[in-house]
């Protein structure tokens, strides 16, 4: 694997991983808070779809 695809693997890899996570910062309603202002989860929903799409776009892009 050269270096480009190796990069593309970590990409994906990670992009994959936080969409996880974001889905399940949703499922189980973790709370944020940034100073005073309490985040809601369904942004964690939309960012966790665009992660995953990012995710497989640099999967894609391996072939």
């Amino acid at each position: 694997m050269d270096t480009k695809k190796s990069a593309l693997n970590a990409a994906g890899t990670i992009f994959f991983l936080v969409a996880v996570l974001h889905l399940l910062r949703f499922v189980f309603h973790v709370p944020v808070i940034i100073g005073s202002y309490a985040v809601p989860s369904w942004p964690s929903l939309v960012l966790a779809i665009a992660a995953f799409l990012l995710s497989v776009w640099m999967f894609k892009s391996i072939r």
